[in-house]
């Protein structure tokens, strides 16, 4: 007898479709906050919103750090100040989850918030940083507190995010991937979350769950696996990468493609399109992105209706490495 396959709904879908995908569960995520705030006048959809906002507003955060700190994100984003700013309010709405569990001044609370706010709104950048993070890994511990956890956590790893753009350390930017990797999986949690309860909201007709959800994204794409390309690139050098890609790829205007530069020295690699092969830069839509970094876009960003080579260049005086994949 074969084994009983898992019960379709202890697999988080939208966690296992947007896995290695930041561009998906962005677009995705942001498209059920929408549709979620069209309803807002709804008690039961506000009380949802509540909870999925803080959760997304952070991803979306931590999306946007990452480009500005890649190089890849030309708008603006929250400063850390401006996080700090929005603590006593925050404080006030985590004081009363926690307090929805345990009575203010017993002794659970008192645990959890020893010195009351003033850690969190005097001292430092740092230790009020650094209290923020406490106060995550204390909520985390009790599971009675998961939901104030889960609204912590997505708080501290967007103000996190800032502070690491503010700063110049090399390792600030494999930081913010891992901070946009973590709170991924959180948004897919709250995600099942708002699912399950318009479930129940829409438990006699169920075909209305569908208007709060972009089916399409969930689309299995079949398996394939991923188009790899890579190399190294010396100093100045231009590689025209459409030279080196296989024919008759199944891809389109929304297919992802991912930008990465392996090189070991620290240099930027220009990723480009332009009429020829040998093109330099600026030809058409052009991407920077620094040693270490990824970088995903979709094929339309590159108008190659307009431009149809793919080129890197490596503006700087040493050698580096490059990849490019294409999920197919």
């Amino acid at each position: 007898m074969s084994p009983l396959a898992p019960w379709r709904y202890v697999i988080n879908t939208f966690e296992s479709n947007t896995r290695n995908s930041n561009i998906k569960m962005l677009s995705m995520s942001t498209d059920t906050h929408a549709k979620l705030k069209a309803e807002e006048l709804d008690p039961a959809i506000a009380a949802i919103i509540l909870i999925y906002e803080p959760v997304f507003f952070a991803y979306r955060d931590l999306d946007q750090q990452y480009g500005l700190k890649s190089g890849n994100y030309s708008g603006s984003t929250l400063g850390f100040e401006e996080y700090l700013d929005q603590m006593p309010l925050k404080l006030r709405q985590w004081e009363s989850l926690v307090r929805a569990v345990y009575i203010e001044d017993s002794p659970a609370e008192k645990a959890i918030f020893p010195n009351k706010r003033t850690p969190f709104l005097d001292g430092t950048y740092e230790s009020r940083l650094d209290a923020l993070g406490t106060l995550k890994l204390k909520t985390a511990a009790d599971a009675a507190l998961a939901t104030a956890n889960t609204q912590i956590t997505s708080f501290y790893n967007a103000a996190l995010g800032a502070r690491l753009v503010q700063q110049t350390s090399e390792g600030a930017l494999g930081q913010l991937s891992d901070l946009r990797e973590n709170q991924r999986v959180i948004l897919s949690e709250e995600l099942m979350g708002v699912l399950g309860q318009l479930l129940f909201i829409h438990r006699h007709n169920l075909i209305e769950v569908e208007r709060y959800f972009d089916l399409s994204l969930l689309r299995d794409t079949g398996g394939n696996e991923p188009v790899i390309v890579n190399g190294d690139i010396s100093p100045n050098q231009v590689i025209n990468v459409s030279a080196l890609m296989p024919d008759n790829m199944n891809v389109n205007g929304e297919t992802v493609i991912r930008l990465k530069n392996t090189s070991d020295n620290p240099l930027n690699l220009e990723f480009y399109s332009a009429n020829g092969a040998g093109d330099l830069p600026p030809a058409g839509p052009q991407f920077t992105v620094a040693s270490g970094g990824t970088l995903e876009k979709v094929l339309s960003d590159f108008k190659f209706d307009i431009y149809p080579n793919l080129n890197i260049h490596n503006p700087s005086g040493m050698s580096g490495s490059w990849e490019i994949e294409i999920l197919v």
